[in-house]
C-alpha cells in the first residue's frame, strides 16, 4: 500500500486531502443548521437533502480511495492511471539502458546488466519480443519466462548459459531486427536469438492501420474527474472499451492481416533477420505465443499458428508453438486479470517449461556455422 501511496502526485494528494476535509466538515455544518432550523420544516427538508447528498458523495469517494491505496494491476493497453502507476512501481526500478557502439541505445527491463560479450564458456540466449516477453503485468522480473528459463537451464552443473531479455512493450519484428543489427555491429555475441512472436506483431506490416492500439491514446478523457482519478478513470476506460467496436473486436482484425500482403512482408522480414543472424554465427529461433483470452479447444488462431510454423520450416527457422503447452492449462486463469489479456505468472511458468525443454534438447542444424554445427544449445564449461 505504501508503494502505491508514494507514487501519487503532489497535486492528487492535495486535491484528495482538500476533498476529504470538506467531506469531514460538511456534516458538522449541516448538523448545526439542523439545530438552528429545528422549528422550520422547509429548511429542515433542505438540510436533509444535503445530508443525503453528503452520504452519496461519501459512498462515491470510497472506491476512489480503495483504488488509490489498494488496487495495483494493469490493463491490456496500459490506458488507465492504475496501470500507468503499476509500471512506475514495478517496472521503472528495473529499467536499464543498453548502449551500442554507434551511440544508439535502448531501454530494457532486467535485474542485471546486458553483457554484449558473455564469457566464452557461456552460451548466450537472447529473448526478443513485445509486452508478452517484457512481462506486462508481472511484477517480479524473476517470474517472467525468460528469467525462469535462465534458472532452469543453469540447474545442470555441466552447463552454463547466459539468458537475456531485450523485449519492450509495443515492439515487433522490425524492432527486433534493428536490435540484432546494432548488437552485431557492436561486436556483440548472441548464440541464440529467440524472437517471441505475438500474433499482433504483424500490425507493423499492415499499412492501413499500422497499430490500432496506438490510436487509443487520443481518447484520453477531459476533465479532472475522469482524467486525474484512479477509480473513475478506470471506469471511464472500461465503458470506453465496451462501447467502441475497434477495441471489442481488436483480435478479429488481427486475424485478417495473415491473409494477404502483410503476412508476405512479415515472412520476408523473418527470412531477412534469420539470414543476418546466420552471417553473425547466431541461431535465429521463433517461439509463437498464443492469445490467451480464448485459449482452448475452440481457439480461433490455431490455423494461423500452423501457417507461421509451416513458413518458418520453409525458411529453415526453428519454431516452437507454445499453444499446445498453454492450451493444456486453459481451464486455469492464465491472464493478468479480466481486463488484461497478457500472460500472468502461471502462464509464464508454463511457457518457461516448454521453452527450456526446446532450448535444452533441440540440436543446432546445418544452418549454423561449421564450428557450431550439430552442437546442442548448452555449451559445456570446459568447452
Amino acid at each position: 500500500m505504501w508503494q502505491l501511496f508514494l507514487h501519487l502526485s503532489d497535486g492528487y494528494l492535495l486535491a484528495m486531502a482538500v476533498w476529504l476535509v470538506l467531506l469531514g466538515l460538511t456534516p458538522i455544518g449541516l448538523m448545526k443548521l439542523r439545530r438552528r432550523w429545528a422549528s422550520d420544516a422547509f429548511r429542515l427538508k433542505f438540510v436533509r437533502t444535503w445530508l443525503s447528498g453528503w452520504m452519496l458523495l461519501c459512498v462515491l469517494t470510497l472506491p476512489e480511495v480503495g483504488f488509490t491505496l489498494l488496487y495495483d494491476t494493469t490493463d491490456s493497453f496500459d490506458m488507465t492511471n492504475v496501470s500507468r502507476r503499476w509500471f512506475k512501481v514495478h517496472v521503472a526500478p528495473d529499467v536499464r539502458v543498453l548502449e551500442f557502439s554507434n551511440e544508439t541505445g535502448i531501454q530494457y527491463r532486467s535485474d542485471s546488466d546486458f553483457v554484449l560479450n558473455p564469457p566464452a564458456d557461456q552460451r548466450h540466449v537472447c529473448f526478443l519480443g513485445d509486452s508478452f516477453t517484457f512481462g506486462h503485468g508481472v511484477a517480479d522480473v524473476g517470474d517472467r519466462f525468460s528469467d525462469r528459463v535462465s534458472k532452469q537451464l543453469n540447474e545442470a552443473k555441466d552447463y552454463r548459459v547466459a539468458v537475456s531479455n531485450l523485449a519492450w512493450p509495443g515492439t515487433d519484428l522490425v524492432w527486433a531486427e534493428a536490435i540484432l543489427k546494432n548488437d552485431f555491429a557492436s561486436n556483440g555475441r548472441i548464440d541464440d536469438a529467440v524472437y517471441v512472436l505475438c500474433l499482433n506483431d504483424i500490425e507493423a506490416f499492415h499499412d492501413p492501420t499500422m497499430s490500432r492500439s496506438t490510436t487509443l491514446s487520443q481518447f484520453d478523457p477531459d476533465g479532472t474527474l475522469f482524467r486525474d482519478t484512479y477509480f473513475y478513470n478506470w471506469l471511464y476506460f472500461r465503458a470506453f472499451q465496451l462501447l467502441r467496436g475497434e477495441t471489442r473486436d481488436y483480435y478479429s482484425f488481427v486475424k485478417e492481416y495473415y491473409d494477404g500482403d502483410a503476412w508476405l512482408r512479415f515472412r520476408e522480414a523473418l527470412a531477412r533477420t534469420s539470414a543476418m543472424c546466420d552471417e553473425n554465427d547466431c541461431r535465429f529461433r521463433v517461439a509463437i505465443f498464443p492469445f490467451l483470452h480464448n485459449l482452448g479447444p475452440e481457439y480461433s488462431f490455431r490455423q494461423i499458428h500452423g501457417q507461421i510454423q509451416a513458413d518458418c520450416e520453409d525458411l529453415g527457422i526453428d519454431c516452437l508453438d507454445l499453444d499446445p503447452a498453454l492450451s493444456a492449462h486453459s481451464d486455469e486463469r492464465l491472464t493478468v486479470n479480466p481486463f488484461d489479456a497478457h500472460p500472468n505468472e502461471r502462464a509464464h511458468e508454463i511457457a518457461a517449461e516448454a521453452l527450456t525443454e526446446w532450448l535444452r534438447n533441440k540440436a543446432v542444424d546445418g544452418n549454423r556455422s561449421q564450428g557450431d554445427s550439430g552442437q546442442s544449445l548448452e555449451r559445456p564449461i570446459d568447452d
